[in-house]
């Protein structure tokens, strides 16, 4: 059975993430090469961000130019997945303040700005939205809940570097996304129509491990 877009971006993932893993395992440069590997990431991973809002809300008809936007979604989605696994297996087996700084930071961005560009989605499709948790079963105001809730977390990730409420907003954000998968496998939907939550729950994963790492390493530079 041939896989959707969908399911292909899912296994093209977790495959860059781990060949970046494996590289990290055999290629182990100076530190200074992965904190700068890190900033490269950071660097594709705001290219991204900019990208997607104009692919999506920058109103642009031109074909051509939608594809060559695609185009570069793509290639970016690819080279920030492998050096983020290479990032993930150097941060797993040792810890370099301005490369988990950096790299936690890109990851931040990341995943509050996916949110908010699906709150956005939401408040711009809200007939369909409607008709779609009335079927399933719930009530209007529980994709009011919804959307704001996925606000509040995306705002809870971003602002993490000054207000720490990262991991808690994460695992909230983690929550919804499991709700929507039930959501989805109750109404009988093809597991297909859970793959963008289960890729965010895969982020988060790898976000709640940076934080704990970045927690580990705060305690061992301030012991008590």
């Amino acid at each position: 059975m041939q896989l959707n877009l969908a399911g292909m971006s899912i296994i093209l993932y977790l495959g860059c993430l781990l060949a970046g893993f494996l590289i990290s395992l055999f290629w182990k440069p100076a530190d200074r090469v992965v904190t700068g590997l890190s900033k490269v990431y950071l660097y594709l991973v705001l290219l991204s961000v900019v990208s997607t809002w104009i692919f999506y809300f920058a109103g642009i008809k031109n074909a051509p130019v939608l594809r060559i936007i695609s185009e570069e979604l793509s290639w970016t989605g690819i080279g920030s997945h492998m050096i983020l696994g290479y990032l993930l297996g150097r941060l797993a087996s040792g810890t370099v303040w301005s490369t988990l700084n950096t790299t936690l930071w890109a990851m931040t961005i990341l995943y509050g700005n996916t949110f908010i560009v699906a709150t956005v989605g939401k408040s711009t499709n809200m007939p369909e939205m409607i008709s779609f948790f009335k079927q399933s079963g719930y009530a209007v105001w529980f994709l009011y809940f919804i959307m704001a809730a996925e606000t509040a977390g995306a705002i809870g990730v971003l602002t993490n570097f000054r207000l720490r409420l990262g991991p808690a907003a994460t695992i909230c954000l983690m929550v919804i996304m499991l709700g929507a998968v039930y959501t989805h496998w109750h109404n009988g939907d093809p597991f297909s129509d859970s793959y963008a939550a289960v890729s965010q729950l895969i982020t988060g994963s790898l976000l709640l491990f940076l934080y704990s790492r970045r927690t580990i390493l705060v305690k061992n530079r301030n012991p008590k």
